[in-house]
């Protein structure tokens, strides 16, 4: 059986959320604090971003000024597990020089990454994928040296 992009995409997306969504530590940072909204707007491109937060991630979007449509930077709190399933994809590549190990997903751009006991996620989206992928790891490096 055949999958159609839309049907790829969709179980994707579910399967990235429910790695994502899986529980965090209780000493993982606030997501929210990992980056600057100032990063995050350079990030995008953009004069400003604003910062909103759930449980576990921080979604950063533009303010005033939006140059298309739906560009955000995400980062999300993961436990050892949700890395773990992250690194077992068939579509990740090792990223050297971020924290203690990191992977690049490559069909819907996903940098994971680990320092010591933080596990997390930073997604660009709204960019052209090799520049969110670009855009991806420079984050991660300002996150976790």
């Amino acid at each position: 059986m055949r999958l159609t992009p839309c049907t790829a995409l969709a179980t994707g997306l579910l399967l990235f959320g429910v790695v994502m969504l899986g529980g965090v530590r209780a000493d993982a940072a606030d997501p929210c604090s990992m980056l600057t909204a100032v990063q995050a707007a350079a990030a995008l491109g953009v004069p400003q971003a604003k910062a909103s937060s759930g449980a576990n991630r921080c979604i950063w979007t533009p303010t005033k000024y939006k140059r298309g449509a739906g560009e955000t930077v995400t980062i999300i709190l993961m436990d050892e597990k949700g890395f773990a399933a992250q690194r077992a994809r068939l579509d990740v590549k090792p990223v050297a020089g971020i924290g203690d190990a990191a992977v690049q997903t490559t069909r819907i751009p996903v940098l994971s990454a680990k320092k010591g006991n933080v596990y997390f996620s930073v997604s660009v989206h709204g960019l052209p994928t090799d520049q969110a992928i670009a855009v991806e790891q420079s984050l991660a490096k300002q996150v976790i040296p």
